[in-house]
């Protein structure tokens, strides 16, 4: 088993491009929420990753995260009321730098209506936040170490018809 790093630490550079589009799918029958980051294609493969027990995050050879897998149910998502998408994030093209190791289990953070996830990883310096794709956002602390990442307007998904629609329109 790699061995477990305490945070993830990112490259934030200038975008050079329009927002990413991205969205997160909560899979019924799976009882598992899916992310798709950036548009899918045949030329985006996985290469890397960062894991925990419940939340493995799959990023691509240049360093850029393209999925997200939340595999606790979101029933045992614990409840706030503080639960939104951040009002100001900057754009961001941003690179993960650590891969193929464990990460800290995070807090799992979910509004009332389960259409909002904060993944927190509690850094006591968070700093600011950045758009990583359309509902996807990610908080930094100054070192520019992943502090949270929120997933906004989670759509339920039965048999995954919904992220295949989503894939097949971009």
């Amino acid at each position: 088993m790699p061995p477990t790093i305490e945070s993830i630490a990112l490259k934030i550079d200038t975008p050079t491009g329009e927002t990413t589009p991205g969205r997160g799918f909560y899979q019924l029958e799976e009882d598992a929420l899916y992310v798709q980051v950036g548009a899918y294609s045949k030329h985006q493969k996985f290469f890397n990753y960062l894991e925990s027990d419940w939340v493995r995050f799959d990023i691509d050879k240049d360093g850029r995260l393209i999925f997200i897998e939340v595999s606790m149910p979101r029933r045992r998502w614990e409840l706030s009321t503080q639960i939104s998408p951040p009002t100001i994030a900057e754009p961001a093209d941003i690179r993960w730098l650590d891969f193929r190791s464990r990460i800290a289990e995070p807090r799992l953070l979910t509004n009332k209506n389960q259409t909002h996830l904060l993944i927190d990883f509690t850094s006591p310096h968070s700093w600011r936040w950045f758009t990583l794709a359309e509902s996807v956002f990610v908080q930094t602390d100054h070192e520019n170490r992943l502090a949270a990442v929120v997933v906004a307007d989670i759509e339920d998904d039965l048999a995954g018809a919904q992220i295949a629609a989503f894939r097949g329109q971009r």
